[in-house]
C-alpha cells in the first residue's frame, strides 16, 4: 500500500465552549473524555505538520473534535501549516472569529472558514447550540457578515462558509427553506446536511435514520489521517481512523504522535487491524453503526459550491475510490 498524506486533521485544542444537542461531546450527558481536553503546543503542531508535509501534504484542518479559535495562538498555527505549503482550514462553531482575532487570521492565511451553524432561528439556534450566553443566533450572522466583508475587502482568497443540519426531516422543506434564507442574505458558501449518526451515539428518530447498503467509508485506506491534541495515559497526538468517533475517543486510538511518526502508525498494528475489519465487515464497536458506512446520496441536502459527496475540501482524493480497497 503506498503512503499518502493529502488532508491532515491535526486539532490544536481538545476542548469546546459549546454544548450542543446533537453532539455526543455534550457535557450534558458526560461530555468529552477528560484526555483529550488538551491544547496542542506549537511545537507539537509543527512536528504533527513536518511529518505529515514529506508525504504530499496538501490541507491541514486546525479543528478536529474541539473548537479551534479557544487557542488564542490560533494565527501563529495557521502560518506554520503555510510554511509547509498547505492550504489551512478551520470548521468551527465561529463563538470567537471576530474583530482582530478574526483578521489575524485571515491575515495569517487562512484559506477556508466554516462556521457551523445549527438552528434557522434564534429558538432552534440555542436548542441546538446551547451557550451560557443567549442570543448567538444573531452574534453568528453578525460574525460571518464581519468575515464576508473582511475578505472582501482585502481581497484575500479565504473562502468563508457556513454548515446546517436539518433537525426534523419530517420538516425538511421548511427548514431547508429558512436556511437558504440566510445563506442568500449573507451571500457565503453553505452546505446543508441531513443529521449525522456519529459512531452510533446520536440518537436519531425513525425517519431521520439512513437506509442503504452497507459498506466501508473508505477512510482506514485513504490518505487522510487524525491526529488529536490529547491522548491516552498521558501521551498526546492520539490518531483516529476519522472525526467520526466524536464521544469515544478512548476506545479508537491507533497510536500517538508523541510516542512515534505517523507513517508507523499508519502501518501499525491497530490502524492494520481496522483495516482488516473494514475489509471483512466485522466493523468495530466505534465503527458498526456509524451511518457513514451507508451509502445515501440524499443526506447531503443542498450546497450552492462544487462538494462532492465522498471528497473532502480542499482535497484531491475521492472517499469513493478507497471502498474498492476493501
Amino acid at each position: 500500500m503506498t503512503f499518502k498524506i493529502d488532508r491532515a486533521v491535526i486539532e490544536v485544542n481538545g476542548g469546546c465552549n459549546y454544548s450542543c444537542s446533537m453532539c455526543p461531546q455534550d457535557v450534558r450527558t458526560g461530555g468529552r473524555h477528560k484526555d483529550f481536553l488538551k491544547k496542542m503546543s506549537l511545537q507539537e503542531f509543527e512536528d504533527n505538520v513536518a511529518d505529515c508535509a514529506q508525504y504530499g501534504l496538501r490541507v491541514v484542518n486546525l479543528d478536529g473534535s474541539g473548537e479551534a479559535t479557544l487557542n488564542r495562538n490560533l494565527p501563529k498555527y495557521i502560518e506554520i501549516v503555510k510554511k509547509y505549503g498547505a492550504k489551512a482550514f478551520i470548521f468551527s462553531n465561529g463563538y470567537r472569529m471576530e474583530g482582530k482575532f478574526m483578521r489575524d487570521c485571515v491575515d495569517a492565511g487562512l484559506d477556508f472558514y466554516r462556521f457551523s451553524w445549527i438552528g434557522y432561528d434564534v429558538e432552534a439556534y440555542d436548542k441546538w447550540m446551547y451557550n451560557r450566553i443567549a442570543g448567538n443566533f444573531d452574534n453568528t450572522w453578525a460574525k460571518v457578515k464581519e468575515m464576508r466583508d473582511y475578505v472582501k475587502e482585502t481581497n484575500s482568497e479565504c473562502v468563508v462558509s457556513t454548515y446546517h443540519l436539518i433537525t426534523d426531516n419530517d420538516n425538511l422543506d421548511f427548514e431547508l427553506d429558512h436556511y437558504k434564507r440566510i445563506v442568500e442574505e449573507l451571500d457565503v458558501k453553505t452546505e446543508i446536511w441531513k443529521m449525522h449518526n456519529w459512531s452510533g451515539v446520536t440518537d436519531i428518530s425513525e425517519s431521520g435514520v439512513r437506509k442503504g447498503a452497507v459498506k466501508t467509508c473508505g477512510r482506514p485506506f485513504s490518505p487522510d489521517v487524525v491526529i488529536r491534541a490529547g491522548g491516552l495515559e498521558g501521551k498526546k497526538g492520539a490518531v483516529h481512523p476519522c472525526c467520526q468517533v466524536l464521544g469515544r475517543d478512548e476506545e479508537a486510538v491507533l497510536g500517538h504522535t508523541s510516542e512515534t511518526d505517523i507513517k508507523s502508525i499508519f502501518f501499525g498494528e491497530e490502524y492494520s487491524k481496522l483495516r482488516d475489519q473494514h475489509t471483512s465487515g466485522d466493523y468495530p464497536d466505534f465503527c458498526k453503526s456509524c451511518d457513514f458506512l451507508i451509502d445515501d446520496p440524499e443526506v447531503l441536502v443542498y450546497t450552492n459550491h462544487e462538494r462532492d459527496l465522498m471528497k473532502m475540501h480542499g482535497t484531491e482524493f475521492n472517499l469513493r475510490d478507497y471502498q474498492n480497497e476493501a
